[in-house]
């Protein structure tokens, strides 16, 4: 296992740190090096201090410094979405049966994670039941919205976003009025610019892009819709993105499906479906195929939730 030195010393020079700019009070140059190095160590008080100058939380950084996927908890939630794909309320009784297992187990084991997930996946209960119970899915929305209100008020007076704020941003993202999340958005790209600099977080940027994209199709708020995809498109073709290139027709033919023209949604999106058939891309194929359906017959009552622990790219959520 790396010593706690090392990761920070990896931390800060992907972040494109340098040693002077956390030194303070606190962090002497030489101490800090000493640290890296494994020549000294350093008090709990200072190590989040620094913790803090780097903008990683601890959970963060054990992830790192054990270079393990998840942590307990979040395989307590990855076991807890094996329920969630349900169709009668047999199904739905079974899952609530399973909210109840992890939300005992988050009393013995808080987290921070783990207490907001546990709102997104109460709203997700509550909203699940009310589909099959052929409530409108606005209606039923406008009901059980209030389930997200403390993760948006820690998001929201959180002045420092870190790699978790902005994954939380995506997942609570549903919840946030569409102006304040455009404004959200663009602080999200300035922040994901440092943050996609450390290992594991290189698509950050895209994976909230997508997200947020299809929280304003969902609102069918077409203008942020469109906003949000030329902000999008900036960057894929600034960093010559060549994965997301390929599906930058699709989503643009997604904007032409909410302004009525079927006809040129159709082509646009038409034209990813051959680039992934193009490269041998088959399982893509096959995923973006279904949600092209879903889209152009108006049955896509989603958004897109790109999120490693909450599964792959297809896995839809359905708000």
């Amino acid at each position: 296992m790396k010593s706690y030195g090392k990761t920070i010393k990896e931390i800060r020079l992907s972040k494109g740190i340098l040693l002077k700019g956390l030194a303070d009070k606190q962090l002497s140059m030489s101490l800090l090096s000493q640290f890296e190095n494994e020549k000294s160590t350093i008090s709990c008080e200072r190590f989040h201090h620094l913790l803090s100058k780097l903008e990683v939380t601890f959970d963060e950084f054990i992830l790192m410094q054990t270079e393990n996927t998840f942590s307990a908890s979040q395989l307590a939630i990855i076991e807890y979405m094996e329920y969630m794909y349900i169709e009668t309320i047999q199904d739905w009784i079974k899952l609530e049966e399973q909210y109840e297992k992890l939300y005992i187990y988050y009393q013995e084991n808080y987290s921070l994670e783990l207490d907001h997930v546990l709102q997104l996946f109460r709203f997700d209960l509550a909203m699940k039941k009310e589909i099959i119970q052929d409530t409108p899915v606005l209606e039923a929305y406008k009901k059980h919205n209030h389930y997200l209100e403390p993760a948006k008020h820690y998001l929201l007076n959180t002045d420092t976003w870190g790699i978790y704020e902005l994954k939380l941003f995506a997942r609570i993202s549903i919840a946030i009025e569409p102006s304040l999340l455009f404004r959200c958005l663009k602080i999200a790209v300035k922040k994901s610019q440092r943050l996609s600099k450390i290992p594991g977080n290189k698509d950050i940027l895209y994976q909230t892009f997508t997200t947020i994209f299809s929280v304003f199709c969902f609102f069918e708020e077409v203008a942020y819709a469109k906003e949000t995809f030329k902000l999008w498109k900036t960057w894929v073709f600034k960093e010559e993105h060549i994965e997301q290139a390929i599906f930058i027709p699709f989503y643009e033919g997604w904007i032409a499906f909410l302004e009525n023209d079927v006809s040129l949604a159709d082509r646009m999106m038409e034209q990813s479906l051959h680039h992934l058939e193009t490269l041998g891309m088959s399982k893509s194929l096959k995923g973006y195929r279904i949600f092209k359906q879903l889209i152009l017959t108006n049955e896509f009552p989603g958004i897109i939730v790109n999120d490693p622990l909450f599964g792959d790219f297809l896995d839809i959520k359905n708000y």
